[in-house]
């Protein structure tokens, strides 16, 4: 195996460049860039201008990253158009010959691997492991659908990846079958389409579009939909009741939206389980669609469709708001705009084009999620399923937070670098907190799916109070004490009487009880601190003993946390290396053995010795070496994994910061690809991108403090503007492909010793100087 290696070959898919953008335009966009003094937008400018004019940061983002992959190496991200951390995104939904689905590829819609595409959707989840939403889908067609095309997806096209292109806010397409083009692009609350019917002639008979408004990726998930049609006015609308993979928990999410067409209507009519019903303009049912005509002299038409999770008005107000008076193009060229000047606030300079590329790429994914569910005029449904409006202390309400998963880097990712947006996220928590009862688990649009282990919105919490978020901080710890100290109905911490009596949760009341007490650890520990901060001595003193729990499940005869029953018993799995085993959540005894982030230099000493320690964290990423591939999970280290992506920055914490550098460095290279396939697991709203951006700058989070890990940076230079107008600039001599150790560092001109760094400390120049 090629340890050191930078891509696997060029990019097969099709980029869309720009062209040049002057100096000029660039000067104005980002003097427009908000939180910035002029002094700093100033410098900003003369960085981009020394990238070249001929340079457009969009052409290093590529959105087929992470849409492919093979079994558990699936990315799931969504390659079509939406706006940074917007409600609409907008993507094809895909389907392998035969209209064969494979759910576990179908995780965001899109699968790089399939041949042909159901639907155009305007919902869609971000690189999680659930099918979920694809709702409100549209599709061009040649004719009046019958029974037999409505039937399992009859309407589906096949379409090639050479007449296929994506790039932030725009994705574009040939359809084969009915031989139109397909452009999306969006705002954040209102999906655009332009269809180009290749074969259209003004002689002709109409161009078609259906509208299935019963899909969802979830199978049987349309509790209940209504399409009404105006072709009078050119209008249609409806809302669907969707009650996917996750949805479902809390009875379903209801989506409305508004269709605004830019051509007359010469037909119309609708479905309802597969009976077709021309000239019917409304309809009702659990397995609906309707489908319009048109017979424009142009073989071009647009159309653009407001979503909301208000009501029907909203989504009318919504598609106004953000629509009215503006075409495709202008709004394409909002959206371009709008991520050049987000992506544009990071520079980079040396390491190669495939080097950008996956980094670009993994900046974007970042701030695709958490979803902003605030609409128009700041109203949104909260957890009471109750419409609000946003205080004016806020600028949005977001919801969609794989919260077991963007705690470890995502979201310390926005602390950092989106301050103001972190800020919303917590207290969008706060609020499900007021308005539901409860802080949530893993919140989903506006309800409660009670997925995954631990209360770690606790280390969210604490990860933003310490950096210095603004938010209610009382109120977020009164929360989180109620949380884990008393039986919640839709907190974190089950069998809670079992932690406070056992000091950990028990096999025969939970079978993954040795991962939840880890869990259950790691959100005292932050709970302990931000105590301590607010002089809450004796809560202190309660949550950090807690905390030390983890002890408790580690069998120091084997050297591995496994479950213990009531009574005492030790349940530990027959094989340390079976990833289906069902004592571990998503991963087995090697993965959770490093996983005490709350406590590590506790955690070293449970192996006697650093020596050992090390040693046998080096056994880990060694023996995952011989297993290269991604359809089943690692059993050793796993990069497509939460559960021990924080392991090879524990060398670095245990005396070996070389061990540390090399091993960061053989992860970006072999795991993280400009490849369909180059993210080497569900992407899990941004966390596995994350990871590879706080790794590829050379400083990683310990998530919960401000404590900071350094690596090996891989690129010459790095300069971050954070939305709070913090500046970070990390630069590197000496660095190449085989120089990946760090011989000194410097921090802001001064000798900076040690491995890790204070959040306070993030500002300035840190110089890296790299050696073989």
């Amino acid at each position: 195996m090629q340890l050191y290696r930078d891509s696997i070959g060029p990019i097969q898919r099709v980029f869309v460049h720009q062209g040049a953008w002057s100096q000029s335009q660039n000067l104005l966009l980002q003097f427009q860039m908000s939180g910035r003094s002029w002094m700093q937008r100033f410098v900003w400018c003369l960085l981009w201008i020394g990238l070249g004019s001929s340079e457009d940061i969009l052409d290093y983002v590529d959105p087929f990253i992470g849409t492919g992959g093979e079994g558990f190496g699936i990315g799931s991200t969504p390659p079509g158009a939406q706006r940074p951390f917007g409600l609409v995104r907008l993507s094809p939904d895909t389907v392998a010959f035969d209209n064969i689905f494979i759910p576990w590829n179908h995780f965001g819609g899109y699968y790089h691997g399939d041949g042909h595409i159901r639907i155009f959707s305007h919902t869609h989840m971000v690189g999680s492991g659930v099918l979920d939403y694809g709702n409100i889908g549209f599709m061009p067609f040649t004719s009046i659908p019958t029974s037999d095309d409505i039937t399992n997806y009859g309407f589906r096209s096949s379409f090639s990846h050479e007449n296929e292109e994506a790039r932030p806010g725009y994705y574009k397409v040939l359809l084969d079958d009915p031989q139109v083009t397909v452009e999306l692009t969006s705002t954040m609350n209102t999906g655009w389409h332009r269809y180009t019917y290749l074969s259209h002639s003004p002689n002709q008979q109409d161009m078609f579009l259906l509208m299935d408004i019963c899909h969802g990726l979830h199978d049987g998930s349309c509790g209940n939909a209504s399409i009404s049609i105006d072709a009078e006015n050119g209008r249609a609308e409806g809302w669907i009741l969707n009650q996917g993979g996750l949805s479902a928990r809390f009875g379903g999410v209801q989506t409305y939206f508004a269709v605004q067409f830019n051509v007359a209507m010469t037909s119309y009519g609708t479905w309802n389980s597969g009976n077709v019903n021309p000239n019917s303009g409304f309809q009702v049912g659990t397995d609906i669609g309707a489908f319009v005509g048109f017979s424009p002299k142009s073989p071009v038409i647009e159309f653009s469709v407001g979503i909301s999770c208000v009501s029907q008005e909203q989504a009318w107000l919504n598609l106004q708001v953000e629509s009215s008076g503006k075409t495709f193009e202008s709004t394409l060229t909002e959206s371009s705009d709008i991520w050049r000047s987000e992506l544009g606030a990071i520079q980079v300079e040396g390491g190669s084009r495939d080097q950008k590329i996956k980094f670009y790429t993994a900046l974007y994914h970042t701030l695709l999620a958490p979803t902003t569910f605030s609409e128009t005029g700041g109203i949104y449904r909260g957890f009471d399923l109750q419409l609000h409006k946003l205080s004016q202390d806020s600028k949005g309400y977001y919801s969609d937070m794989s919260i077991w998963d963007v705690h470890r880097t995502e979201f310390p990712w926005l602390a950092f670098f989106k301050p103001d947006v972190m800020s919303d996220i917590v207290k969008s928590l706060l609020l499900m907190k007021e308005q539901g009862g409860d802080i949530p688990r893993w919140p989903l649009a506006y309800g409660y799916t009670g997925c995954m282990d631990g209360q770690h919105a606790d280390i969210i919490i604490a990860d933003a109070f310490f950096k210095g978020i603004e938010f209610d901080i009382k109120m977020a710890y009164d929360a989180m004490k109620i949380a884990a100290t008393t039986e919640r109905k839709n907190a974190g911490r089950e069998f809670i009487q079992d932690w406070l009596h056992l000091g950990y949760i028990p096999f025969d009341k939970d079978t993954k009880g040795a991962c939840k007490t880890l869990a259950y650890c790691y959100d005292d520990w932050a709970i302990a601190n931000v105590a301590k901060a607010l002089n809450l001595t004796e809560d202190h003193n309660m949550f950090l003993n807690r905390s030390q729990n983890y002890k408790n499940v580690w069998n120091s005869e084997y050297q591995f946390f496994c479950p213990k029953t009531s009574s005492g018993e030790w349940e530990c799995p027959p094989l340390w290396t079976d990833v289906f085993d069902e004592r571990y959540t998503e991963g087995d005894a090697w993965h959770y053995r490093w996983w005490v982030p709350g406590d590590i230099e506790g955690l070293k000493k449970l192996f006697v010795s650093n020596d050992n320690f090390n040693q046998q964290l080096e056994e880990l990423f060694h023996r995952s070496e011989f297993f290269p591939e991604t359809v089943l999970p690692n059993p050793y280290y796993w990069a497509g994994n939460e559960p021990d992506i924080l392991s090879v920055w524990l060398f670095a914490l245990a005396g070996r910061p070389d061990l540390t550098q090399y091993y960061s460095r053989y992860v970006m290279n072999y795991w993280y690809t400009t490849e369909s396939s180059g993210i080497p697991g569900n992407d899990d709203y941004g966390t596995m991108s994350a990871w590879y951006i706080w790794s590829a700058i050379g400083i990683y989070p310990i998530s919960g403090s401000t404590t900071y890990v350094l690596g090996s940076p891989i690129f010459d230079r790095v300069t971050i503007n954070t939305s709070s107008g913090r500046q970070l600039t990390i630069t590197t001599s000496n660095n190449g492909p085989e120089n990946y150790y760090v011989q000194n560092i410097t921090l802001n001109g001064d000798p900076f010793n040690g491995w890790t760094i204070d959040h306070s400390q993030l500002e300035g120049v840190i110089q890296f100087d790299m050696r073989p």
